[in-house]
């Protein structure tokens, strides 16, 4: 089977766990037999070839790239996003590509830079069409449905406008995946997708095996972790006010991941605790060998949560948020759920530090468990491909 997959970004861009599922996905795809293309976007024009998938990235044709740290003008946002609903400046080029590799399906993610304009091409070659939902991009500008502090309960004015194509390109998709219950629920109920065959296929992992750890009984110093990106959604900032209440010096916090010094400096000043450490970049494999629970107190409504699923293949209890889809990767584990606030994030904490043996009572359910291997999610897709190419 030949399998086209498009994604706004690839490695080596990584800003998020789209780009690790879609790349992992890619790479079982290949190892399955499957001849694989992936087309991406970045600051210049690129091919290579990565553990068998060919890779080809196609230089950003809007009006900047967004994928750096400089702040732009709000201008310059908006004649982003407007080129954005309905970008043809890619259409003789996706569609020569297209052509040559002649694939059997499109495999559309994340589409930020590309736009919805993707599906028309193919359906104007007659290609079947797979979208995957990540986040919120056919809704709202940003992909996050969050602004101001708040998660957005319905698609503002601003983004109604620019998601008035895209509403229209869905119905050009010929199969809808969901990463979780709630992305695929939130796309439904307002008006996208209409009257699709649908499926939830949570992401995939290609993990090597757990290491068992000791049980927490005993602990002297309970050693809490946050790993992901530095910013008020993921609730960084919430863990740290947190923090301020506890008593004692038998616990510890490590936080892995990049942001400007300036933002460092601001989370410094929520709390400087000696017992606080901020690691910058870390490799996951390595940072949870190093605690006895991670802590993922989103305020947003995650997708997915790929960081909890980690987190368990790495035997490590989560405290996660009740909000998008780490509600659901958690159904095991309901007394490990808050709500992402101050007041119930610091009383679960105060209780594991007092009675760090409640962490025992963390289910790791292995049956639960296989629906997140990569082997699985692949076979879930390769089945629905080769449903569509035979009614094609």
């Amino acid at each position: 089977m030949k399998i086209v997959i498009f994604n706004t970004l690839y490695y080596p861009y990584q800003v998020g766990g789209a780009e690790k599922s879609v790349r992992a996905l890619s790479e079982e795809f290949y190892s399955l037999g499957n001849k694989v293309l992936v087309i991406t976007l970045g600051e210049n024009e690129d091919s290579f070839n990565l553990n068998g998938v060919r890779v080809k990235v196609l230089k950003i044709e809007n009006k900047y790239w967004p994928y750096n740290e400089e702040e732009k003008k709000p201008l310059e946002k908006l004649q982003w996003h407007i080129r954005d609903m309905s970008n043809n400046k890619y259409y003789k080029n996706i569609k020569s590509i297209l052509i040559s590799f002649n694939p059997d399906i499109v495999f559309t993610n994340n589409l930020s830079g590309f736009s919805t304009n993707i599906w028309s091409i193919a359906r104007e070659l007659n290609i079947k069409i797979v979208h995957t939902l990540r986040d919120y991009y056919l809704q709202c500008s940003k992909t996050t449905k969050f602004k101001k502090g708040k998660n957005c309960k319905s698609i503002c004015l601003e983004c109604n406008l620019f998601s008035k194509i895209k509403k229209r390109n869905s119905e050009s998709v010929d199969f809808l995946v969901g990463i979780s219950k709630y992305i695929l629920d939130d796309h439904i109920n307002n008006g996208f997708f209409k009257e699709h065959t649908q499926r939830i296929i949570y992401n995939g992992f290609n993990l090597p095996c757990k290491s068992k750890k000791n049980k927490k009984r005993g602990l002297e110093t309970v050693i809490f972790g946050f790993i992901g990106q530095l910013n008020e959604s993921k609730g960084i900032e919430l863990i740290l006010e947190s923090f301020k209440s506890t008593k004692g010096t038998n616990w510890q916090l490590l936080i892995a991941g990049k942001a400007s010094d300036k933002y460092i400096k601001k989370l410094r000043s929520i709390n400087n605790s000696e017992n606080i450490t901020f690691l910058g970049y870390t490799e996951s494999s390595t940072f949870f060998k190093s605690i006895d629970v991670l802590i993922a107190p989103s305020i947003w409504n995650e997708p997915f949560g790929r960081v909890v699923i980690e987190s368990i293949f790495n035997n490590t209890p989560i405290i996660g948020s009740h909000r998008g889809g780490i509600t659901e990767l958690l159904s095991n584990n309901p007394d490990f759920i808050i709500e992402p606030t101050v007041k119930h994030l610091c009383k679960l904490l105060i209780k594991i530090i007092n009675t760090p043996e409640f962490l025992d009572t963390f289910i790791f359910d292995e049956t639960f468990n296989d629906k997140f291997r990569i082997q699985e999610t692949a076979k879930e897709y390769l089945n629905i491909f080769k449903k569509l190419i035979l009614n094609n």
